[in-house]
């Protein structure tokens, strides 16, 4: 921000700031600016006060906190326990005085150069961003996105508005953030063709007798099949995990191994590998497909144009073509 929050207020007096009056509430800029570039320097650039001046924030910062908020270990500073609890509240706070403050600008597809962040295990990079990429290719030409795996903070990167959005399974909402259900996914059997199973019905005990691939990102060596097979007193030998899926497909092609997986990627494998697809005997569940957000980009006309597109890009991959033609083998016990 170029102009601090006392210059905008001066001395006026609302009923609502009543515990603000002995707080100087420019130092919420340089808090948010001490807290993200972690250097006195730095910050000082980045705010356009002098180092002196935002030294003597700092100053004042500890005082009020009764917290050193930057701590020297070796030749960087790092955040303090009670620094890196302020530092989500910080962004926010000075992302609510940038809108009020400034100019609302409206969002325009066409002409944003914005750049959106997202975190996605690789399957979904595989079957949301070829069609997202051709979204923006026709209707916002200039808006980057920037892809990476999901970090284990991923929820605090989402509250700092480090990341705009996460693609991935479903499961229990983090704190300050929402989530929708993009697809229901439900899991099949993947292999090469002339694989040995793909010439009969696919029953459970032929499958238990198969050689397995597993998708293990976090190095597990058992999943919900393992559970369903055990149920059924029957039991897999998994003879290969990976921890990626587009390693997979390669090592099938030339290979009895068999990989149950999601039907989105088996489909989207299948067609560029000569695989062969076909229903899983099981019953274990499957998944649902979901994009979590920030709950303080809600109103973002930017990111609410974003959620659309990726949903619009999961809904031009369908699932299809599951088995060959005639239909896949019948489902067997």
């Amino acid at each position: 921000m170029s102009r601090f929050i006392d210059d905008v207020y001066g001395s006026a007096y609302y009923p609502s700031t009543m515990r603000l009056q002995s707080v100087d509430t420019h130092l919420v800029v340089a808090l948010h600016a001490l807290l993200q570039e972690r250097s006195v320097t730095r910050a000082a650039r980045r705010v356009g006060v002098t180092q002196p001046s935002m030294s003597h924030a700092l100053s004042r910062l500890r005082a009020h906190f009764g917290d050193p908020l930057l701590v020297q270990v070796g030749r960087k500073m790092t955040l303090s326990e009670r620094a890196r609890d302020l530092l989500p509240r910080a962004a926010e706070a000075v992302e609510r005085l940038e809108h009020v403050f400034g100019q609302a600008e409206r969002f325009d597809p066409r002409r944003s150069t914005r750049t959106f962040r997202l975190v996605a295990t690789d399957n979904l990079e595989l079957l949301v961003l070829p069609p997202l990429t051709r979204i923006l290719a026709a209707e916002a030409p200039h808006v980057n996105l920037r892809c990476r795996n999901i970090p284990p903070d991923f929820a605090e990167l989402l509250r700092r508005g480090e990341l705009d959005a996460k693609l991935g399974r479903g499961g229990p909402v983090p704190d300050g953030c929402r989530s929708t259900q993009l697809a229901a996914e439900q899991l099949v059997c993947l292999m090469r063709r002339g694989h040995p199973a793909s010439r009969k019905a696919l029953t459970a005990a032929r499958y238990a007798a198969c050689e397995h691939l597993m998708i293990s990102p976090h190095g597990e060596d058992h999943n919900v099949i393992d559970q369903e097979l055990a149920a059924r007193g029957l039991r897999r030998r998994v003879t290969l995990t990976v921890s990626h899926f587009l390693v997979a497909p390669f090592i099938l092609s030339g290979s009895d191994l068999l990989l149950t997986v999601s039907a989105r990627v088996a489909v989207a494998l299948a067609r560029r590998l000569d695989l062969v697809v076909r229903p899983c005997p099981l019953e274990a569940r499957g998944y649902t497909l979901t994009l979590v957000w920030p709950e303080r980009s809600e109103g973002d006309e930017g990111h609410s144009w974003l959620r659309a597109a990726i949903e619009r890009a999961v809904a031009c991959e369908p699932v299809a073509g599951l088995g060959e033609a005639g239909g896949p083998p019948a489902r067997g016990r």
